[in-house]
């Protein structure tokens, strides 16, 4: 009975393993305090929009913790911590949800398009990335955005165009890299015509398209409107400064975004494993995809061709990606198993290397940025530094330090307090008034690394985890 269940569901029950393994693997992180970007910007600002009620309006922010950016993200978790309370670990397990119906999702939409082995490789694929693995538990935008692009994806192929409008309007209003996929999707439209090749194609027909198209760009318009009667500008100013205009710089963002999203944490095999699977597709299987099929693979190319190029004009970050690598992990899982459909004996033995070709990177710390698994090490000896001053009552003692453990001293909510009561005299120049230096190699900069050799200054105390470390200095006396 249980064997004949097993081998119907099998995929399901694969499915289920691979989201277990992400909660345990996850659960510890839940209760760290908050890092990077989310620490300074997006954690702090869903727990002042707690304070200050739900919102969707520009105004449910003060720009300095929005960034400008529409606030849906932000509206979600703090309802969710009107239901179950206002503590770091309640917003992170938000983040774990929702990372948790990204990989169900991966599994859905594959298996609606194409077939359960196809959602399955690309759940187990993207649950691999350690990008996604460091994510999943981060109040931060791009796996929640990956999400919404895969239903809006989902809803417009399938013709379902209520959904289209109400998926597409959340993902624009939850990042503003959300419109290039709308854009994308406004470029196959054009494609779609000669793929039809339907003479009775009328412009009356194309204009209602893309009336449809463009409902999520409206309603982000709107947005924009609003934001510009209340604070008198359309995009956040600093942002804006970012911005890269300069062909060397956009030619050099173009490179990094390709090691990026085909190199980075050995992905260039999922591009080997795609390029074996095609040839084997068109020279061995007899398997072929249908029209819909290859309009969703041809739509993902186009997608990730616009995603890159626009995303080269800004400011640049790993994570920013994840949507691309959700979408490439389909393709790879699609046409491999079209590929070697009636050949599985050479489908499993690929799988399960591709698989470990993924897993020898998934779970490795060796960066400490919030792209890897490595996050957690400056966390805790970031942490440890600061609870050790905590327990020297060194508050109004004249600190030196940079700018993420600066914030994390003077802000509760952030996570590295043991309590409520804040260091209140920090800086960041070296003066003959610094008592205290902490030094991390997160943000380490030429001049602090210096600082290090300074014969004013003694080492006081190190905290060392994985490749992370945060160093205390003292002022030697005379």
């Amino acid at each position: 009975m249980i064997l004949p269940l097993l081998k119907k569901y099998y995929s399901q029950v694969i499915l289920l393993l691979v989201i277990i393994a992400l909660v345990i693997i996850k659960f510890p992180h839940l209760s760290l305090p908050y890092y990077g970007d989310e620490g300074f910007a997006f954690g702090p600002a869903v727990h002042l929009m707690y304070k200050t009620g739900p919102s969707l309006l520009p105004s449910g922010l003060d720009p300095e913790y929005s960034y400008g950016h529409p606030l849906l993200f932000h509206f979600l978790v703090s309802l969710w911590m009107k239901i179950f309370g206002p503590t770091i670990f309640v917003t992170k397990s938000f983040a774990l949800l929702i990372s948790i119906l990204l990989l169900i999702s991966l599994y859905l939409v594959g298996k609606t398009f194409f077939n359960a082995e196809t959602g399955l490789i690309a759940a187990i694929l993207m649950y691999l990335q350690p990008v996604f693995l460091a994510q999943s538990s981060f109040v931060l935008l791009e796996i929640f955005l990956s999400l919404l692009a895969l239903w809006t994806i989902w809803a417009f192929f399938k013709k379902r165009f209520i959904w289209y409008a109400i998926f597409g309007s959340m993902l624009v209003m939850t990042k503003e890299s959300g419109l290039f996929l709308i854009f994308a999707l406004c470029i196959w439209q054009l494609v779609d015509i000669f793929i039809e090749k339907t003479e009775s194609y009328s412009g009356r027909k194309l204009l209602y398209q893309y009336l449809i198209i463009l409902i999520p760009a409206f309603v982000f318009g709107g947005f924009l409107i609003i934001q510009k009667m209340t604070y008198g500008w359309f995009f956040f100013p600093l942002r804006m400064k970012e911005t890269q205009l300069s062909p060397d710089v956009i030619n050099y963002n173009l490179g990094i975004i390709r090691r990026i999203i085909f190199n980075l944490d050995g992905r260039i095999w999922l591009l080997v494993v795609l390029l074996i699977s095609t040839i084997a597709y068109f020279f061995i299987s007899k398997a072929k995809f249908s029209l819909l099929q290859w309009k969703i693979i041809w739509f993902i190319i186009i997608f990730i061709g616009i995603f890159w190029f626009a995303s080269a004009f800004n400011f640049i970050s790993n994570r920013y990606f994840l949507v691309i690598i959700a979408t490439i992990v389909l393709v790879v899982g699609a046409v491999l198993v079209q590929a070697f459909e009636e050949k599985k004996t050479l489908l499993y033995p690929v799988v399960l290397l591709l698989i470990f070709s993924q897993a020898i990177f998934a779970f490795h710390h060796d960066r400490n940025g919030d792209d890897s698994l490595g996050f957690e090490d400056p966390i805790i000896v970031q942490r440890d530094a600061i609870r050790f001053m905590e327990n020297m009552n060194a508050y109004n003692t004249h600190i030196l330090t940079h700018f993420l453990i600066n914030f994390n001293m003077h802000f509760p909510v952030v996570g590295y307090l043991s309590g409520d009561k804040a260091f209140n005299n920090t800086t960041g120049q070296f003066s003959e008034f610094v008592e205290l230096a902490v030094i991390s190699n997160v943000e380490l900069s030429p001049e602090l690394d210096s600082l290090r050799l300074n014969p004013q200054l003694e080492l006081l105390k190190r905290f060392e985890r994985g490749n992370a470390w945060t160093e205390i200095y003292q002022r030697r006396k005379n």
